[in-house]
C-alpha cells in the first residue's frame, strides 16, 4: 500500500475474440494479413480455393431438374389404359368359368400395376403388361374362339396421385435446389472475410492446408470490445467494488477507469498461496481474455476496468499496464 493505493503491475487489455471461418470446403491458397495485424470489418483475411466444381454444378442442376419433371408428371397424375385396342369375342355361347377366374385375377392385377404405377413403383411396361394379359385372359373366356371378333378401343382414365407421393416429390425438388444453391454458395466463397475490425492472431493452419467448412482460420480481437484486466488476490478483492474509480498507465499513458465486473476465480478451493503482499507481480503464464490463452489456471480474482474512448492511441489486446486502485485503510 502507498498513500491508500493498491498497486497491480501486472494489468493487461484484453477483448472479445472473433474467429474468421470458412464458409465451405477448400484449400487455404493465401494468407492475406499477419500476425498482430489491424484490420477492419470487411477485410479479407485470406484466400480459398473451393473443392466445388463446374462438374459438380451441372450434376446438380440435372438432378433438379429431373427432380421438377418427376414432380411435374405426379401432378397431373398417372393413366389407367390398356393397348391402344383389345382383340374380344363379339360372342360367347359357352362360357369357361376357369377362364373366367383368371380374367377376375388378370382384371385385379391390372388395376393394381396400374396404382402402382401411378405411385411410381412400376414402370410402364409393367402396367402395360398387365393389360395385355388382361385382354388375352377376357379372350380366353369365351368357349367359342372361332366367333368373329371386334377391336375395342380402350379409354385412358386419368388416376389422381396420392398426396403421400406428392409431398416426397416436393421434397425432392426442395432438396435439389437446396443442394444446388449450396454449391454455387460454396463455389463462390474464394475470400475469408474478417467479421470485426481489430488485431490478427494465428491460429494452427498454414497455406496449402485443406479447410473445413466453418473451420476458424484466425482470432480476431474486436477493436470495439476492450477492456482492462487486473488479477487480485482475496484479500485483495475484498478491498475493491463495483463502480470504484481506478487510475491506471498504459504505455506511458495515465488514464482512468471504472470496475465493471468481478469475477470470481475458478478455482474457489485456492487460497493465499498465490498472494505475494499487498501489490500484485507479473505473471508471465497469465494471458488476458482475448489474447491468445494460456492453459495455466489463476486462482486470483479477475477485475474488468473500463477504458475512455476518443484515445489518442490504439488500444490492441495484450498491453501491459500498472493500476491503482484507492482503498480504505
Amino acid at each position: 500500500h502507498y498513500n491508500r493505493n493498491l498497486t497491480v503491475y501486472d494489468a493487461q487489455t484484453a477483448c472479445t475474440m472473433v474467429g474468421a471461418k470458412t464458409k465451405a470446403e477448400g484449400k487455404l491458397t493465401e494468407l492475406v494479413v499477419g500476425d498482430g495485424d489491424h484490420v477492419e470489418a470487411g477485410d479479407v483475411i485470406a484466400h480459398v480455393e473451393p473443392k466445388v466444381t463446374d462438374e459438380q454444378v451441372q450434376q446438380l442442376e440435372q438432378n433438379l431438374a429431373l427432380a421438377k419433371q418427376s414432380l411435374e408428371q405426379l401432378q397431373k397424375g398417372g393413366v389407367v389404359s390398356a393397348p391402344s385396342a383389345v382383340t374380344v369375342p363379339a360372342a360367347a355361347p359357352q362360357v369357361d368359368s376357369g377362364a373366367q377366374q383368371r380374367a377376375a385375377q388378370a382384371l385385379s392385377r391390372m388395376q393394381r400395376m396400374n396404382e402402382l404405377f401411378s405411385m411410381g413403383a412400376v414402370s410402364a411396361v409393367k402396367r402395360d403388361e398387365a393389360a395385355a394379359e388382361y385382354a388375352a385372359a377376357q379372350a380366353a373366356a369365351s368357349s367359342a374362339p372361332a366367333a368373329p371378333s371386334v377391336s375395342v378401343p380402350q379409354s385412358a382414365t386419368p388416376v389422381p396421385t396420392s398426396p403421400e407421393v406428392l409431398k416426397q416429390a416436393e421434397l425432392q425438388v426442395k432438396q435439389a435446389e437446396a443442394a444446388l444453391n449450396n454449391a454455387k454458395e460454396d463455389q463462390q466463397a474464394t475470400d475469408i472475410l474478417a467479421p470485426v475490425a481489430g488485431t490478427v492472431y494465428y491460429t494452427d493452419v498454414a497455406e496449402g492446408d485443406d479447410l473445413k467448412a466453418g473451420q476458424t482460420i484466425v482470432n480476431i480481437g474486436d477493436a470495439g470490445n476492450v477492456w482492462l484486466e487486473a488479477r487480485l488476490n482475496p484479500d485483495q478483492a475484498k478491498k475493491v467494488r463495483l463502480g470504484q474509480f481506478a487510475s491506471y498507465t498504459i504505455e506511458g499513458h495515465d488514464l482512468q477507469g471504472t470496475i465493471q465486473d468481478i469475477q470470481n476465480p475458478a478455482d474457489d478451493s485456492a487460497d493465499a498461496d498465490d498472494s505475494n503482499g499487498d501489490s500484485a507481480t507479473a505473471d508471465s503464464g497469465d494471458s488476458s481474455s482475448g489474447a491468445k490463452q494460456s492453459t495455466t489456471k489463476d486462482s486470483r480474482t479477475t477485475v474488468k476496468l473500463s477504458l475512455p474512448s476518443g484515445l489518442s492511441f490504439n488500444v490492441q489486446p495484450g498491453m501491459k499496464a500498472t493500476v491503482k486502485f484507492a482503498i480504505d485503510r
